[in-house]
């Protein structure tokens, strides 16, 4: 019998080893997956999700994916690694439940989708956020929630530039029949 427990506690911990050393390769690749995502990113936001239900988490990483953005929930030692190897240096360091949206489309979509959750939940709190290297402090998070999205951006000035080269052509035809 002493044989069998023998076998058993060094199969233990011959699976023991295994098993951790396995747990911090997918860490490792885990902090190198999100610096990729962060070096190519337009923006990046870190808030506390506690108390959001799953259906609303689900609903807002759904928009985010149609914006090019990605949430991320995980521990706070991969978030904070790598936003360091990521030279997102004035993060500060995170502590709590936490999320970080990465978004590597229009910068302003990470800022509209924590808004919205924020008034559906009153528990959500902004930490911290960046675009670009600029950082962007709570107070900033209402007005940038209220621009519109690049597509509204250009169609805003594209309709102004329309509305110009139109009343030129009113204009000149005016003129041209004037003269006859």
């Amino acid at each position: 019998l002493s044989r069998y427990y023998f076998c058993f506690k060094m199969y233990c911990k011959v699976t023991k080893g295994y098993i951790v050393k396995a747990i911090i390769e997918k860490k490792i690749n885990d902090v190198n997956s999100l610096v990729n995502d962060l070096q190519k990113a337009t923006s990046v936001l870190a808030f506390e999700y506690h108390g959001v239900d799953a259906k609303a988490i689900t609903a807002m990483r759904r928009a985010l994916h149609k914006a090019n953005a990605k949430m991320y929930v995980a521990k706070n030692n991969i978030f904070n690694r790598a936003l360091k190897q990521a030279n997102f240096s004035q993060f500060n360091e995170l502590a709590g439940p936490n999320a970080l949206i990465v978004a590597q489309g229009d910068e302003i979509v990470p800022f509209k989708q924590i808004h919205e959750l924020m008034k559906a939940f009153k528990q959500v709190v902004f930490k911290q956020a960046a675009i670009g290297s600029t950082m962007i402090e709570a107070s900033q998070l209402a007005e940038l929630a209220s621009i519109p999205s690049k597509e509204g951006l250009f169609s805003m000035l594209l309709s102004c530039l329309q509305g110009s080269i139109r009343n030129l052509a009113y204009g000149l035809k005016a003129v041209s029949e004037h003269k006859q």
